[in-house]
């Protein structure tokens, strides 16, 4: 398999236009990726759902207001009690998925690494600063990384990734 970053480049950049007017931003979107990746790409658009593709493979991404937690979400991954979901994003075998909740950094820090202990994952990566923490786990071909940033008085914005098998 390719190495991934040309995807995450792709993806990162249709993250950009997912919330745009549709049209001008895709076609925006489309000129910025070939520039930034010398490729030639493709979007397709349905709804608040983009789709990019290239030689590389594809990305999805659905963001926007109302997104929903994929169906086949794991259930033994950590969820806070209260969350809205602001993107979620397909790209080279990983999963991201990014949401908002209440609440303060160091507190849902601790809260995500009891609970995915209890479910059995080990911890591979801690890190705290201010505003902003990182707690990285494993369980057998799995990995997920969480991210945990907090801006002034708004809601906590938590980034989970997490690739199904780590060597991809």
């Amino acid at each position: 398999m390719r190495h991934p970053l040309p995807l995450l480049i792709l993806a990162g950049l249709g993250m950009l236009a997912a919330s745009g007017c549709q049209r001008a931003a895709d076609a925006a979107t489309e000129a910025a990726i070939e520039r930034a990746s010398g490729q030639q790409v493709g979007i397709d658009r349905d709804g608040e759902r983009l789709r990019i593709t290239s030689a590389d493979g594809e990305a999805v991404i659905t963001a926007g207001a109302g997104v929903a937690l994929p169906a086949d979400f794991p259930d033994d991954l950590f969820l806070p009690p209260s969350y809205g979901i602001t993107s979620v994003m397909d790209v080279g075998g990983a999963r991201l998925v990014n949401l908002e909740s209440d609440g303060a950094v160091a507190s849902m820090f601790e809260a995500t690494r009891a609970s995915m202990a209890g479910k059995g994952w080990s911890q591979t990566l801690a890190m705290q600063q201010a505003d902003s923490a990182m707690l990285g786990f494993s369980q057998g071909e799995r990995e997920a990384t969480y991210t945990f940033t907090r801006h002034a008085d708004g809601p906590v914005l938590v980034g989970i990734q997490l690739r199904a098998d780590p060597r991809q």
